[in-house]
């Protein structure tokens, strides 16, 4: 990285050339000169000493506006701390959080690579921010997502904008800490970007403050997932069967449909971002329907059943068909559809009809009705904050 600094005039030390030539031959008096009090009591104007003269007339040294040093270290002496409120950026892929924005007056040259002044012989040597600009550290941590679904991953990146210009900082695959020295000015113009499939999100590098976003407002939502695992109460069915010649056993229909997981969320692998404003309702779910008979299994030759969704009386259906299962129906759901992001109530509810028979060539048949239709009670989720 390019690192540019500038020197400010020695004027800006709070001392000119010529004042301090005569300071200098003013020290060069009488060696009997002694300072003391006047008559009025008031202390005679006497030449500062020769440290803080040396303070004084040492030139300062500013970095460029927008300065930027991506990792700097932690042995920096700070004036102030600030904790947001505000400090979770949570993306498709992991989640950045700013722990916490240091104030900083300068820096010395070697922490962010920069040459000390002329003429310092070595000494060390202190950068402060640009004219009209202050420094800031922002420690930041990023922490991928604990799944790992492949290929379809999503992928995030760290940028900053500062005076209207975008650098990139680092792609976010992993665990990983950093600690970000900003020059900024007070306009709040500054600011990290969290860049992640398509949409960008802004921290704010004078307070370490998330941006509020309308796309990704979901992802704040202060209650976004419930772990439910509700069966859906329904009564079994039974069907009387029979041999060529007498009757039989019957086939018993078992169900099984279940609630897993309930979420509000502002992305989705299938669908990409939420609009601005809602959020996307993903509920998972599965279901297991099954043809028992005490000599050989039954046959579901059809079965159709629907996930009701009712959000403020809009009703959506998730629909399974499947046909020719020898003993049972089993399977996995995702329903996903587009809701107002300050949604706080969804009814969910599962019906459905089923049609059996026995297997060809078993000995047993249908000695009556094959078909019937089930539910069940309609589960309430809350999304109310507590």
């Amino acid at each position: 990285m390019t690192h540019t600094a500038k020197r400010a005039m020695l004027a800006r030390g709070g001392i000119g050339i010529a004042a301090l030539s005569m300071l200098v031959l003013a020290g060069c008096g009488t060696e009997t000169q002694t300072a003391g009090f006047a008559d009025s009591e008031e202390p005679a104007q006497t030449t500062e000493g020769p440290t803080q003269a040396s303070e004084d007339a040492a030139p300062a040294l500013t970095t460029d506006p927008g300065f930027v040093y991506e990792d700097i270290s932690k042995d920096v002496t700070m004036t102030g701390t600030i904790r947001p409120e505000q400090g979770e950026i949570i993306t498709p892929s992991g989640t950045l959080t700013v722990n916490e924005v240091q104030e900083v007056t300068a820096v010395a040259a070697e922490e962010v690579g920069l040459d000390p002044a002329p003429g310092t012989d070595g000494e060390a040597a202190e950068y402060g921010a640009a004219q009209g600009e202050a420094f800031r550290i922002v420690d930041v941590t990023y922490t991928p997502h604990s799944e790992a679904p492949g290929d379809d991953v999503a992928t995030s990146d760290l940028s900053l904008v500062a005076g209207g210009a975008q650098q990139h900082l680092s792609a976010l695959e992993d665990q990983q800490d950093h600690r970000i020295l900003v020059s900024a000015p007070d306009d709040g113009s500054t600011r990290l970007v969290v860049s992640s499939e398509g949409h960008d999100q802004y921290v704010d590098v004078l307070t370490g403050e998330r941006v509020d976003d309308e796309v990704a407002a979901a992802y704040y939502l202060p209650t976004a997932r419930q772990e439910l695992h509700h069966t859906f109460a329904i009564d079994d069915d039974a069907f009387p069967t029979k041999t060529h010649s007498s009757p039989a056993e019957d086939v018993t229909i078992d169900y099984s449909f279940q609630i897993v997981t309930a979420t509000l969320t502002a992305w989705t692998a299938d669908d990409g971002w939420a609009s601005p404003g809602q959020a996307w309702l993903e509920v998972d779910w599965n279901y297991e329907v099954t043809a028992e008979h005490p000599v050989i299994p039954g046959s579901i030759e059809k079965l159709d059943a629907a996930l009701a969704i009712d959000v403020d009386g809009e009703v959506t259906e998730e629909t399974i068909h499947v046909e020719d299962e020898t003993r049972d129906a089993k399977g996995d759901q995702t329903a996903s559809l587009a809701v107002p992001v300050d949604t706080t109530e969804v009814g969910l509810s599962v019906s459905g009809d089923i049609e059996v028979g026995m297997l060809y060539g078993s000995g047993l048949e249908m000695a009556g009705e094959k078909a019937a239709e089930f539910s069940g009670d309609e589960l309430t989720v809350s999304f109310a904050a507590r």
